[in-house]
């Protein structure tokens, strides 16, 4: 029933242009300077039939990948630089699957019984482009099963299947904009490629994103190029606190939950319509900067908010916060490979409320800090090794606590498209009262196939 679903819903997209007009472009970044010679065979593509083709030694579309390595297409996916009236539609996406074996390191008097489950996520979806500036992604997503893979069902519609990228973008001049379910990529820290085995939908690497402000949802996006290195951002949310993940920054706990996100949650799945509770609502805009050159990447943003917890009333108080964000990767060649390194630093600080009435603050703020750092280096073309570390530091009134997470993964791609990983995870969580660190560790064994 869920693939009947996704099929119907990503049908109009296929019926959208006439199929004499659909062009299925060959890989996606080919420089004008490598386009095939004039006695060299040619993939002409389909002409339009109002307006003669000069198409066939042009470069083909310049889409790309995202930076991050789960097999996205990103906003910042540029429109093709060829002038002329023409549609194009390609599928992209990823299948990983593998075992994790883990260990509980738990306090005492806890028994909770260890899982080595095998576990699946998947993501499957079409984008495309409409003459020289209009380009569109639309993207599903059969999840994990939770954060360590337990809740993974394929019956009664269990196997949630999750709505990812649904946008329209438009870029002319330098300038572009999105408009949709969008993702905002200077929100996403900088990771090593070895340890997205699983897509980046584990524990160990899912968590930090999160904590750090990475942004994804219902939104607009806007963007310069200012020169060459540097391009300037807009990200502007007006949504339920579900409908971007940005809201798992902010903190501080509304009865019976840990953070804000949660309470609007907790109606999926009780209401009679299955929606989140539609008396919340977040203001949540991000100004950023990104900078490119050829041995370094950097970015820096500011995500600002605010959260009305009561849309019911007039008299309630809102949370409102910021969250500051820096990142730096660099890469160089050495004897034994290409080695890359990069570091991420987040500082978020946000009002709170009285937990149990939403007409008081507290004097106190929630604060919470993440980093992170890692390397990698490629030995073999994109067969490497990776490590990455990070942490996240979070105090409000009466709870200081710090979560570590740490991976070691390898990467051997036996095909372009194919590879095989193998990853070591540990989480430690140290809570402020209590003198034992408690956490887990695992053992991913996986394959992952991207089509991009």
């Amino acid at each position: 029933m869920r693939l009947l679903t996704a099929s119907l819903l990503l049908l109009p997209a296929l019926a959208y242009a006439d199929s004499n007009e659909i062009e299925m472009p060959p890989d996606h970044v080919v420089p004008a300077q490598l386009a095939p010679a004039k006695d060299t065979p040619k993939v002409v593509a389909a002409e339009d039939p109002e307006e003669p083709s000069e198409r066939g030694n042009v470069a083909p579309t310049t889409a790309r990948i995202s930076d991050r390595p789960e097999a996205d297409v990103s906003v910042t996916t540029p429109a093709t630089t060829e002038h002329t009236r023409h549609k194009w539609i390609e599928p992209y996406g990823a299948i990983a699957g593998g075992v994790r074996m883990e260990s509980l390191h738990q306090a005492p008097g806890q028994t909770t019984g260890t899982q080595n489950p095998t576990v699946a996520v998947s993501r499957l979806g079409l984008r495309g482009g409409v003459g020289s500036h209009v380009t569109f992604a639309s993207e599903f997503e059969a999840s994990l099963g939770g954060p360590l893979g337990y809740g993974a069902s394929v019956w009664e519609g269990q196997a949630a299947i999750a709505v990812r990228d649904q946008f329209v973008r438009y870029e002319n001049s330098g300038f572009a904009f999105a408009v949709g379910r969008i993702d905002d990529p200077a929100s996403f820290d900088y990771v090593s490629a070895h340890v997205a085995d699983l897509l980046l939908t584990d524990v160990y690497t899912r968590d930090p994103l999160l904590y750090s402000g990475a942004d994804r949802g219902n939104g607009l996006w806007f963007s310069y190029q200012l020169n060459e290195h540097l391009m300037a951002g807009l990200t502007l949310h007006s949504t339920n606190p579900t409908g971007i993940t940005g809201t798992l920054i902010i903190g501080g706990k509304l009865q019976p939950f840990d953070r804000p996100f949660y309470l609007a949650a907790a109606q999926v799945g009780n209401s009679q319509n299955n929606l989140p509770d539609q008396n919340l609502h977040i203001y949540f805009g991000s100004p950023s900067l990104t900078a490119h050159w050829d041995h370094v990447d950097m970015k820096a943003e500011v995500q600002a908010y605010s959260l009305d917890t009561q849309e019911a009333t007039t008299d309630d108080q809102t949370i409102r916060g910021y969250n500051f964000r820096l990142g730096a990767r660099t890469w160089t060649e050495t004897a034994l490979g290409k080695l890359t390194g990069f570091v991420n630093l987040s500082r978020n600080e946000n009002e709170i409320l009285d937990p149990t009435s939403s007409k008081y603050r507290l004097p106190e703020l929630f604060k919470s800090y993440t980093v992170s750092t890692g390397l990698d280096l490629d030995y073999d073309k994109k067969n490497g090794v990776g490590f990455q570390y990070a942490m996240v530091d979070t105090r409000e009134p009466d709870q200081h606590s710090r979560q570590h997470y740490l991976n070691l993964g390898t990467t051997y791609w036996i095909e372009d498209s194919l590879a095989i990983g193998v990853r070591a995870a540990v989480l430690a969580q140290q809570l402020s009262g209590e003198a034992m660190t408690t956490g887990s560790r695992s053992l991913f064994i996986d394959a992952r196939l991207v089509l991009d």
